[in-house]
């Protein structure tokens, strides 16, 4: 036996000629080969090539990565935009069902819901104080059970004896108060879904549930519209009002008949954005708001009660500075409140998207300038006293905001 293994061996029957005239097998082939070499050299390397070519290059990941950025580039702001659009909708379709739900409530109680701004009795008196129109409506947007839970013979505030403007910089809500668990509901159709603000606010002890529409309560006390004599009632569409009556220029029962501008002609509601913002103290004492919170989250003196025309307002309020973050701090923070600086009532005044400017001396009665604002671009949604819902540009003509916010003043004006 051969000391190399053999690979192959090929015999063959040799003849006469082949191997000496014997028919013999003969062996004319020999190969040997050492065991390690498992295949023919040749056969290996197509195998070899063939995974080498299968790899990506560093290159074509970088481009493969490129283009997957582009395209992501090109359809975020489309999803986005997309998603927008959907949250407008479901927006606009909460302020349908608010313009309906009014007039459902004017065709039981033959006016529009009112928004009381004060507590009306001394304290630890009874009173029925600081509840807001939407409080007013729930029955009639399906929330009956809530509407129920609400004790309405309180006032909504942890004290009610508030008689002097300084006391109205004092309210509260605390856990013990009768209410507070209401207080503390969220109801998803008092609140626009591009707001994200639509949270349970927490301030200390006290837990709020906030709201993103405003009603309209005309314009501040005193004022009128330019060339125009002064107004001597409050002219919004929601009626302001308090327990003990005592303020003339409140209107707390806004008939339809009282709106001879028309329905189709006056605003009834708008939206507002939450206030979102932190409050910092400065070392050198008071408190400050930090750059970049929007303009509109932010309330600007507005001087006290003095007689002005819209025209007049609009440069006082809006020139302005600091703002003070006492007033806005719990704007859009309590939905079920009808307390100023809620700010459930706006009046039309500043150019929406713009700033809010409180009033001394109107703490008491809604003389609170908030302005319309919201999250969608290029406007917010209105709903008109007819029940209509409307897109408004933020590059509405000013006189056709301050007519519209009037329902008995005569303006000729329309948002079509």
């Amino acid at each position: 036996m051969s000391k190399y293994p053999l690979d192959w061996t090929q015999t063959i029957l040799a003849d006469d000629n082949h191997c000496s005239g014997r028919a013999v097998s003969c062996v004319i082939a020999i190969r040997s080969r050492p065991e390690s070499s498992a295949r023919p050299e040749s056969s290996a390397r197509p195998e070899s090539s063939a995974r080498l070519r299968s790899a990506f290059t560093l290159v074509e990941l970088l481009v493969v990565i490129a283009i997957i950025g582009v395209l992501v580039g090109l359809l975020l702001p489309a999803v986005q935009s997309a998603r927008e659009a959907a949250r407008r909708i479901q927006c606009s379709n909460n302020m349908k069902q608010i313009g309906l739900a009014i007039h459902n409530y004017h065709d039981s109680f033959r006016s529009t819901p009112t928004n009381f701004t004060s507590a009306g009795g001394a304290l630890g008196q009874p009173t029925s104080g600081f509840y807001s129109w939407l409080a007013m409506i729930l029955p009639v947007v399906e929330q009956q059970n809530l509407y129920n839970a609400i004790d309405f013979r309180i006032a909504l505030a942890d004290r009610s004896d508030y008689s002097t403007a300084g006391n109205f910089m004092d309210y509260t809500i605390s856990p013990t108060h009768r209410n507070s668990a209401a207080v503390a509901t969220l109801v998803p159709g008092f609140l626009c879904p591009s707001d994200p603000a639509g949270y349970v606010q927490v301030h200390g002890n006290e837990r709020l549930a906030p709201g993103s529409y405003a009603g309209n309560a005309g314009w501040p006390r005193g004022s009128s519209f330019p060339g125009s004599g002064q107004i001597s009632k409050q002219n919004g569409f929601i009626g302001l009002g308090s327990p003990d009556g005592r303020d003339s220029w409140q209107t707390p029962r806004v008939r339809f008949a009282d709106v001879t501008d028309g329905l189709s002609n006056t605003a009834a509601v708008s939206e507002r954005i939450i206030s979102k913002f932190a409050v910092q103290t400065s070392p050198w004492g008071g408190q400050f708001v930090p750059a970049g919170v929007p303009e509109s989250m932010l309330s600007y003196c507005g001087g006290g009660m003095t007689s002005r025309s819209l025209d007049r307002w609009v440069p006082y309020c809006g020139s302005v500075t600091p703002s003070d973050p006492t007033y806005a701090t719990k704007h859009g923070h309590i939905w079920m409140s009808g307390w100023s600086f809620a700010a459930n009532t706006y009046m039309h005044v500043m150019p929406p998207g713009k700033r809010n400017c409180h009033i001394y001396g109107g703490e008491h009665d809604g003389n609170n300038i908030v302005t319309p604002s919201s999250y969608h671009s290029g406007g917010f949604n209105t709903v008109l006293a007819d029940g209509s819902v409307r897109f408004q540009s933020l590059a509405i003509d000013e006189r056709v905001w301050w007519s519209v916010g009037s329902r008995d003043g005569s303006e000729v004006a329309s948002l079509d």
